[in-house]
């Protein structure tokens, strides 16, 4: 599972993971632009091993890795 933080894909779907420990995640698909895709695609808001993976019983889903954003805002160092 990947740690705290917000991901993309090469096409440009994220995925922002956040809570205590990691159990909140938010998906924006975009079907258009991810290889073998389609409108009927339900996108899986957990990772698997740093994939975005989505299902579907017209194209059969597909899956693209997942790539660190680097934090806007990073903490401070004292």
């Amino acid at each position: 599972m990947l740690p705290v933080g917000k991901y993309r894909t090469k096409a440009g779907s994220t995925m922002t993971i956040s809570g205590k420990h990691g159990g909140i995640s938010d998906v924006s698909f975009d079907w258009v632009e991810e290889d073998n895709a389609c409108l009927d695609c339900q996108p899986d808001p957990y990772d698997e091993d740093g994939y975005l993976t989505w299902n579907c019983d017209h194209c059969d889903g597909g899956s693209a890795k997942l790539e660190k954003i680097p934090d806007e805002n990073p903490p401070k160092k004292d």
